[in-house]
């Protein structure tokens, strides 16, 4: 017995089937459009003129070295040196590579921020790079460079990196590497946004430990996070986050609250005295065994009131029992 088809019927699902895929089709097309042709969206650099100032180079000079990491990455490293500190002679020469030996599905590699790189750049060109994580060409930054926290910065601190840059020493080298796969581009042309300064509350030690905190990159890099970078909320200050350091992977520590997983058993003269540990100490790899993302020699030039408020914002934060082995092992 043989079976007869509805010819109408098959028809009318073939018709069905074919729409269905052309709307999917459509669909990621658009989505294509718009991640990667229409973003990142067109913030015009503002008309700007950052006046140079003692208190700001001082200011930007200390954000620079202790808190952001902008000689960190914009410098060459010693990575022979616990915690790769910049080689003395190269702030802001630039030229450190970011690739799959850190994690990273592809290549960049840090330009030049002295004047060699950026002189011919306007303030405004500076501020929008800084904040909102585009190149006065139009390309979006990848997000190593932590734009999408940044665009909270309180202006006037932008404006002290601004005048603290342009101060460094003109040094040589033009380093334009950049090879992203289509999930990093999508990363990146993501992550840009308008600037939202914070309204810090500078006379409450949480709000300030809070600002701190988050521009340091302490809440990113101790909370674990999904293949897009998205950190886990609930697991804030946990630790746990992996990170490849000289070939071998590494993991963040919890700094939570919690007095058995993490630092709540901790003192905030005991917190200080941590970071004071490495303050103009220089520590081969050999003798530790291992090397660390945690830049400690840039962090140990924290001052005291910073980091007590640092301590005072952990604190106050939900503590969370995670048990991390530092190496994974």
């Amino acid at each position: 017995m043989f079976l007869r088809y509805d010819r109408p019927m098959i028809k009318a699902v073939l018709k069905t089937v074919g729409a269905l895929l052309v709307l999917g089709v459509l669909a990621v097309g658009g989505v294509y459009l718009y991640y990667f042709v229409i973003l990142p969206p067109n913030i015009p650099a503002t008309d700007l003129d950052v006046e140079i100032t003692p208190a700001r180079v001082t200011r930007g000079e200390y954000l620079a070295n202790a808190v952001f990491g902008c000689m960190y990455c914009h410098s060459e490293r010693d990575w022979e040196l616990f915690g790769a500190p910049p080689k003395p002679g190269t702030l802001g020469k630039g030229g450190e590579v970011f690739d799959q030996r850190v994690g990273i599905s592809g290549v960049l590699i840090s330009p030049n921020i002295t004047p060699t790189g950026i002189g011919d750049w306007t303030d405004g060109e500076v501020y929008r790079a800084v904040v909102n994580g585009l190149h006065p060409d139009g390309y979006a930054y990848f997000p190593i460079m932590p734009f999408d926290v940044y665009l909270h910065l309180e202006t006037e601190d932008v404006y002290s990196i601004i005048a603290y840059l342009r101060t460094l020493d003109p040094l040589p080298g033009e380093y334009r590497g950049r090879r992203l796969t289509p999930l990093m581009e999508f990363i990146a042309n993501s992550r840009v946004l308008p600037a939202d300064p914070w309204d810090v509350d500078h006379s409450d030690p949480v709000s300030r430990g809070e600002y701190i905190t988050i521009i340091a990159g302490c809440r990113f890099c101790h909370t674990p996070a999904n293949e897009r970078m998205q950190p886990y909320e609930n697991m804030r200050f946990g630790g746990g986050l992996g990170m490849i350091a000289n070939g071998r992977k590494v993991y963040s520590a919890n700094i939570s609250a919690d007095p058995e997983t993490g630092i709540g058993s901790w003192s905030v003269d005991d917190f200080v005295a941590r970071f004071r540990a490495y303050e103009n100490v220089v520590i081969p790899v050999s003798e530790i065994g291992y090397q660390t993302q945690h830049a400690w020699t840039e962090y140990a030039k924290l001052t005291d009131t910073d980091l007590a408020d640092i301590y005072a914002y952990i604190m106050a934060q939900p503590p969370v029992r995670n048990e991390v082995n530092l190496l994974g092992n």
